[in-house]
């Protein structure tokens, strides 16, 4: 997942708001179809983004600072999942106009996404700033990254050329003095 990585801040903000762009652009009806595709991908690359900068900021860290990344990537699966359910289940039956008002699972399904993209930021803010603190970071540390990335067409604007400027630091080693 090397290749969010690598984008600079404005590839990475287009392919957040060219979706919608796009979808205002031709004028593309406000389905609830179309708002949840649309919002499916956006949500896949800034989930993508997210994993791919809190997994490799964790692998970084020394093994005593290290995380599992398994409940980073659940907490970010599930409103995937919520979203896939909400797309499948729920649309069809809006299309037949069948509820007068939403089923009732989708209050925890909707409560668990939440908990589950607190805690991707959450993660995500920690261990990159973890990284370039070269230290354990505690909330103060790291609340501006992660209200950031709360904020994320914003925020990943600021974020992504220290990112780019860190992975390039450490994944491809300082350049050598000798050479000319």
């Amino acid at each position: 997942m090397t290749f969010f990585l690598k984008l600079r801040h404005w590839e990475l903000f287009l392919m957040l708001a060219l979706p919608t762009i796009m979808s205002l652009m031709f004028d593309l009806p406000l389905e609830p179809l179309v708002v949840a595709t649309i919002g499916l991908f956006m949500l896949l690359v800034l989930f993508g983004w997210m994993f791919s900068v809190g997994a490799w900021a964790n692998r970084q860290l020394p093994e005593s600072r290290r995380r599992s990344p398994l409940p980073f990537a659940v907490g970010l699966l599930l409103p995937i999942v919520y979203l896939l359910m909400y797309i499948f289940l729920y649309i069809p039956l809006l299309q037949e106009g069948v509820p007068s008002k939403p089923p009732l699972w989708l209050l925890p399904m909707h409560m668990f996404s939440m908990v589950g993209i607190f805690y991707g930021l959450w993660y995500t803010a920690r261990q990159l700033k973890s990284l370039q603190e070269n230290t354990e970071a505690d909330f103060m540390i790291f609340s501006s990254t992660f209200f950031m990335l709360f904020i994320f067409p914003l925020g990943i604007w600021l974020i992504q050329p220290s990112v780019n400027e860190l992975y390039a630091r450490l994944e491809q080693g300082p350049a050598d003095p000798n050479e000319d």
